[in-house]
């Protein structure tokens, strides 16, 4: 009888300890609605999960989460919340705002930058130039990209840029006979993939003309599973088993092919070899300068760089082509430019680029930040009839 009396004391502590443990948080929650309700937002679908339940919806249908906070942002504002359990998330779509917090580091970057350290467990982006938190270690990364990205050495890359620019054309062209379909941003992904691996990495990929090879699918498909990672429940899923397994795989694949590359370019400068003058040669050589960088954080960035700037720059161009082909009077007044400052040169320089003002300006008012949500590319750029 004494054990019994024992055993449901304790079970009614536990069980007080729990409900209170229960309310304290029922109460954190209330306290995080109260600090954070002046901001606009939508409803929320329940005390507890908030927006989550919404957000998860979507998701689960296969639709896109960036329509609905396109839809809310038009209906409450530039800046909303939107809360998960006792989370609070401010959501901005004010350019300002955006560079604002972008360029100042008072601004610390989220714990979601974390989620991209791996990748269903294999690390992927690590603590590259996106995904690093620490804004020392970011500041010394960036300074030492800082060469590769000077004017001179930018001036250097324009006969790979017209190369894959002209291979491009090429393939357009014989596409052109006003009936066939083309996918254009299947097309400016390949070009971009094309630049980035040569101008970065000395790596010629040719894409354009055979995507099938592992490199490009490695990229596509850690693509697709940066999407699917919105679900936190993906990597217990069995029909989601076989994918998860790719992806990972994938990432293994980029960081090996990434780790070979720059071992063998520190051999050559070693051995006082001929090197391509790119921008793994830039990064190596500032890297000698500043006493030396692991070669974890240049896989990291060797990702980065494929992951960030390729998609991106896509996605540009590819929502660029959009809102050229929808104001056809925008269209002519760039194309009039164009043929005044190239006329039938074949390849630009780098001073063409400045004289290029109103394609300029077309292409810095059509930014996909200001327009688009960047999956919404998937729907609205499909394709085009040459």
């Amino acid at each position: 009888m004494e054990l019994l009396g024992l055993i449901y004391w304790v079970l009614i502590l536990l069980l007080t300890l729990v409900v209170g443990c229960f309310l304290l948080y029922c109460g954190f929650i209330h306290y995080q609605h109260m600090k954070y309700d002046h901001i606009p937002g939508p409803p929320r679908d329940s005390f507890f999960f908030g927006h989550s339940s919404k957000i998860l919806e979507i998701i689960r249908n296969d639709r896109l989460v960036h329509d609905l906070f396109l839809e809310w942002t038009e209906k409450y504002g530039p800046v909303i919340r939107i809360n998960t359990l006792h989370e609070v998330e401010i959501l901005t779509a004010s350019p300002e705002a955006v560079k604002e917090i972008l360029m100042s580091s008072k601004y610390k970057k989220d714990w979601y930058y974390d989620r991209l350290f791996t990748i269903f467990g294999v690390r992927f982006m690590g603590k590259g130039l996106i995904t690093n938190r620490d804004h020392e270690q970011w500041y010394m990364q960036r300074r030492l990209m800082d060469p590769a990205f000077s004017k001179t050495y930018l001036k250097g890359l324009m006969g790979t840029f017209n190369e894959k620019a002209e291979e491009l054309m090429e393939k357009l062209a014989e596409k052109a006979d006003g009936k066939c379909h083309v996918g254009m941003h299947g097309m400016i992904c390949k070009v971009t993939l094309d630049v980035i691996s040569k101008v970065a990495f000395g790596m010629e990929l040719n894409s354009l003309e055979n995507d099938q090879t592992p490199f490009p699918q490695a990229i596509a498909t850690v693509l697709k599973a940066m999407a699917e990672m919105r679900d936190p429940f993906i990597m217990y899923s069995w029909k989601m088993r076989g994918f998860v397994k790719k992806a990972q795989e994938s990432a293994r694949f980029l960081r090996k092919t990434g780790r070979e590359l720059i071992e063998r370019r520190k051999k050559a400068i070693r051995d006082e070899e001929e090197i391509p003058e790119d921008i793994l040669t830039q990064i190596l050589k500032a890297a000698d300068l500043e006493g030396g960088c692991d070669t974890e954080g240049l896989l990291d960035n060797f990702v980065t760089f494929f992951i960030a700037g390729q998609e991106t720059t896509a996605n540009q161009l590819a929502f660029t082509l959009i809102e050229l082909a929808q104001h056809p009077d925008i269209l002519e007044k760039a194309q009039a430019e164009v043929d005044e400052v190239i006329g039938a040169k074949r390849d630009l320089e780098y001073d063409d680029l400045g004289k290029l003002q109103y394609l300029s300006q077309v292409h810095q008012v059509y930014d996909v930040s200001d327009y688009y949500g960047v999956l919404g590319l998937l729907y609205d750029c499909d394709c085009c009839t040459l």
